[in-house]
């Protein structure tokens, strides 16, 4: 007996729920799903896209864009159709939708990117405005499909258009109403009635799990899906205020192409993390969940763009902002800024950076480019990457690399100090390994908690050989999606989907970064240790000089204080008589006169070499008290002389029968021949100083000259015919690049001096500055440390305090309420909490020095 036949053929059926588990059930976080929304305007041609937050009752906000927008048709056959083919084709948008700029590539890849507003916010408005069409609006309410009875055709979306972004709050009143259609509230038709049915058997259910998994002790109170949609429906109010920041993206591009165009994204009722983004409430700017959720949003988009290539690429304009507004809004509240565009760490930067590797690693997985380490420029630099088993053309194709780093240790950077601590803080702002594909980044690659090539991993086994850090490496890998199409993103976006080409470009990777520390950077590097010995040798000598001339400016100090002490003394004495003759108002003959402006003209040639000297940046308390005294003393002296040459002016113009131009000639005459023979003067003393100079340094010529023979002759004495040729051979050039190098810094640094004392700069006085700033930054260092110790010891000592404080408020609140009203008790209450006051009054004394971080290698 032939049983009957079973056979047929069926198709799949999507439940409502499917919406959910491909929106905020693929999405990782909220800074993942912004990233995505972001693409979409980058995929429409917007010029510029932000996220905007609004405080209010029901917190809601804006992904906004001035992209080509979309027709009521395309709204409801491409936005609303989940799984597009336009994104799958990678075809470029009509002529007219790309406003003139440079050809994107699309992001998106399968359609349902857009889904992620459901993460952001559980009810979304989209308005949207193409050019030469009306503006189209569709309300979604993503809890909706979290019905499990619903099939997708159960559920509608209304739409509408209008005329102009003042009928918005009309609209969304009207799209809130129809929204609510879909929980069949007053059911007439069949259908409502099914439709009824499955939203009491879906809350039924809701309520059981509530049950199931409340706690008693809890407040929760449970509220179903269906009556989260009615409140927000009906509670929730479209204010145009909405819009204010949305206007000057239209009115830019209506500037630029003639007409407004472009879709806003309105989020109703925002998550956890955009809520406390908008206004965090009670809770404080230092709570963990708050930094962690401000943290994460920034870190992740800050460089959404490539920020190495915006400056060569104006063309391709794609700006991006995250702000908040309080409840006035746009216009009139006040605004706080989360992210800006121009926040990054750009080219200009990168270029300043003592370790640099630009190149490229082709489709053979050969690396070709330049390295720059330690300042020291490498170019044309190849060497394989590649591993065992890969085929001859590589599954991950071409990419191209940047990445750029410094010494942490201030004494083996050839960075400036000032610019070494900028370069800290920029580390600790902007700092990551980075993927773009086509200008945009690729997530979650460069954050913090990812780790793909295994960086940090590897440094924690050998912080020697495996050099690079995260923490302090500005780097990016460039893909494109023609040379790199089969590195392809998961669906959540929390990376490539682990196929050969990933883990592909995750070998060549590793094999790049441990190359290139075995050559140029790490423990393993010749060219590290010798820069690091050349960068050790020039530290020493820089110290060497400075120690030096402190020493020697230290000694000209003291000298010129023993020296011109006493003629100072002496001078002022003089001076005074005669400041003490021109007060008395005792007539003066015109040949007395003459002797008194002759008198104080002498005193005027010899005050500049008498003016305070440059006083040493470290002083004892003698010589410090000997250099105010001495200050005091030239001060007094520079006034009286003014104040004496004041009075013989006016006496001068009194006794003397002369014009004012005769007078004016013969002051001309007088100060002219003081110039010129202090100028002579000097000049005199520059020429024999240069003789000596001269002479001195054709004497050093001759040494070094001989230097080479008194090194070599030794060595050549010892070379026989059974000599290792190539161990004398490199013995010699040891020699000579020793010698080289001193030689070279010894002139260069000559030669620097001569240049910039030619260029007029005072180089006394800059070292002087310098070394009073290094002795005040180790003051402060000790006083820091001072505190410091002070911190930590009242830290050991609050604690303490801390706990007998709780033992004594314990045991008073636990006496009984009779002895809590005699007066003994009340003053001892008293004074318990004056003491408690005083400690806090001392807590910001809890101060904590920043801990430093030690590197051990090998043996260490």
């Amino acid at each position: 007996m032939n049983p009957k036949s079973t056979r047929k053929s069926v198709s799949f059926k999507a439940q409502a729920r499917t919406i959910d588990h491909l929106g905020k059930g693929q999405i990782a976080d909220a800074p993942t799903a912004i990233s995505e929304l972001w693409k979409n305007s980058y995929d429409a041609y917007a010029r510029n896209v932000a996220l905007h937050l609004f405080d209010d009752e029901i917190k809601c906000g804006a992904i906004i864009d001035n992209g080509c927008g979309m027709t009521y048709e395309q709204l409801s056959n491409s936005w609303l159709t989940i799984g597009t083919a336009s994104k799958s084709k990678k075809n470029l948008l009509p002529k007219e939708d790309r406003f003139g700029l440079k050809d994107r590539h699309t992001q998106g890849e399968k359609g349902i990117g857009r889904l992620s507003t459901a993460f952001l916010a559980p009810v979304t408005l989209i308005v949207t405005k193409k050019v030469d069409t009306l503006y189209s609006a569709a309300m979604i309410d993503w809890r909706l499909f979290e019905n499990t009875y619903l099939s997708l055709h159960d559920i509608k979306v209304p739409m509408q258009q209008f005329d102009s972004l003042e009928e918005l709050p009309k609209v969304c009143s009207e799209l809130q109403q129809d929204m609510l259609d879909n929980l069949a509230l007053n059911p007439s038709t069949e259908d409502e009635k099914i439709l009824r049915r499955m939203w009491e058997h879906f809350s039924t259910d809701e309520n059981e799990a509530f049950e199931l998994r409340h706690n008693p002790q809890d407040d929760d109170v449970f509220v179903s899906t269906e009556e989260k949609v009615r409140q927000l429906s009906t509670s929730f109010s479209f204010k145009l205020n909405h819009i204010d920041s949305w206007l000057p993206l239209l009115d830019k591009v209506e500037k630029l192409d003639g007409e407004q165009h472009g879709t806003a994204l309105f989020l109703l009722d925002l998550n956890r993390d955009l809520d406390l983004l908008t206004n965090r409430g009670n809770m404080s700017r230092d709570a963990d969940e708050y930094k962690a959720i401000q943290s994460d949003l920034v870190d992740t988009l800050r460089a959404f763009v490539d920020p190495f290539n915006r400056e060569s690429d104006e063309t391709n304009e794609f700006h991006y902002e995250i702000a908040a507004f309080d409840m006035e809004g746009y216009l009139y509240g006040e605004q706080t800024e989360i992210l800006n565009y121009q926040d990054v760490f750009g080219y200009s930067d990168f270029e300043t950076l003592e370790h640099k590797v630009v190149g490229k690693v082709d489709e053979k997985g050969w690396f070709r480019g330049h390295v720059t380490a330690f300042g020291k420029e490498h170019f044309d630099v190849a060497f394989p990457c590649r591993s065992s088993g890969m085929d001859a053309l590589t599954k991950t194709g071409s990419f191209a690399v940047k990445l750029g780093t410094f010494e942490l240790e201030i004494g083996k950077s050839t960075h400036e100090p000032e610019h070494h601590s900028h370069l800290i803080a920029q580390a600790q702002k902007y700092s990551g390994f980075m993927i773009f594909r086509d200008g945009l980044r690729v997530l979650p690659y460069g954050r913090s908690d990812n780790d793909f090539f295994q960086i940090e991993e590897h440094r924690g086994k050998n912080a020697g050989r495996y050099y690079w850090a995260s923490r302090r490496l500005f780097g990016q890998i460039l893909l494109d999606q023609e040379s790199n199409q089969r590195l392809k993103d998961k669906a959540g976006r929390e990376g490539f989907v682990k196929n050969q080409a990933a883990r592909e470009l995750k070998s060549l990777v590793r094999t790049l970064l441990l190359k290139l520390a075995d050559t140029y950077f790490g423990g393993k590097s010749e060219e590290r240790k010798l820069m690091l010995d050349l960068l050790s040798k020039d530290k020493k000598r820089q110290t060497k000089a400075r120690n030096s001339s402190a020493r020697l400016s230290k000694k000209a100090f003291t000298g010129a204080m023993d020296t011109n002490l006493p003629k100072l003394n002496i001078h002022v004495e003089s001076v005074r008589r005669v400041h003490q003759e021109l007060e008395s108002g005792i007539g003066i003959s015109l040949h007395h006169l003459d002797e008194l402006i002759e008198g104080i003209n002498k005193l005027e040639a010899l005050r500049p070499e008498l003016k305070a000297p440059n006083k040493p940046a470290k002083m004892d308390g003698f010589l410090e008290e000997q250099y105010r005294s001495y200050r005091d003393l030239f001060g007094e002296l520079s006034e009286l002389l003014q104040t004496c040459r004041e009075r013989l002016n006016k006496l001068e113009s009194v006794n003397q029968q002369r014009s004012p131009m005769e007078s004016a000639q013969n002051k001309y005459d007088t100060i002219e021949s003081a110039i010129t023979k202090q100028v002579n003067t000097y000049a005199n003393a520059i020429d024999k100083t240069l003789e000596r100079l001269e002479s001195t340094w054709k004497k050093e010529a001759r040494i070094d000259k001989e230097a080479y023979e008194r090194q070599m002759l030794p060595m050549l004495d010892m070379v026989t015919n059974s000599s290792n040729t190539v161990e004398v051979l490199n013995s010699l050039d040891k020699v000579y690049r020793e010698l080289s190098d001193d030689i070279a810094t010894k002139y260069e640094g000559f030669l620097k001096a001569l240049g910039k004392l030619e260029q007029g700069v005072d180089l006394e006085s800059a070292f002087t500055l310098a070394e009073e700033d290094r002795v005040k930054a180790e003051q402060e260092i000790n006083q820091m440390r001072g505190l410091a110790q002070l911190g930590i010891s009242f830290e050991i000592l609050a604690h303490e305090l801390n706990a007998q404080d709780k033992a004594v408020t314990r045991s008073l609140n636990f006496m009984s309420s009779s002895a809590k009203q005699e007066p003994s008790f009340k003053n001892a209450m008293k004074a318990h909490k004056q003491f408690t006051e005083y400690l806090r009054f001392l807590s910001p004394l809890d101060f904590r020095v920043i801990k430093s971080v030690t590197t051990f290698q090998g043996k260490r």
